[in-house]
């Protein structure tokens, strides 16, 4: 029994080393502190650098992302507020019911 016990938490560490680490180079897998070092060793490379065009672009989708969040937002709310008018029917229509 106890070799199966052994074989299963190897195999679990296993999978935990490598869903802990992230391959490659990203500020992940850099310390506290070295990911500024990071973006900073990126700047003023030409391939890092966005035109006009795409500064613009990327605005309009951050903002239509946005008016998509507020929308979800309303629905959730409305919803809430249709269950809590329902419950406060009932509890209107309840209390005229005699016991």
């Amino acid at each position: 029994m106890s070799t199966k016990y052994s074989v299963i938490s190897l195999a679990l560490i296993s999978l935990g080393g490598c869903v802990m680490t992230p391959p490659g180079p990203s500020v992940a897998s850099q310390g506290p502190g070295s990911d500024t070092a990071y973006v900073n060793a990126g700047r003023g490379r030409a391939d890092a650098q966005v035109t006009k065009d795409q500064a613009d672009q990327y605005d309009r989708q951050r903002q239509q992302v946005k008016g998509e969040m507020d929308l979800e937002q309303a629905k959730r709310d409305q919803s809430t507020k249709n269950v809590k008018d329902t419950i406060g029917t009932i509890g209107a229509i309840r209390s005229l019911l005699p016991y």
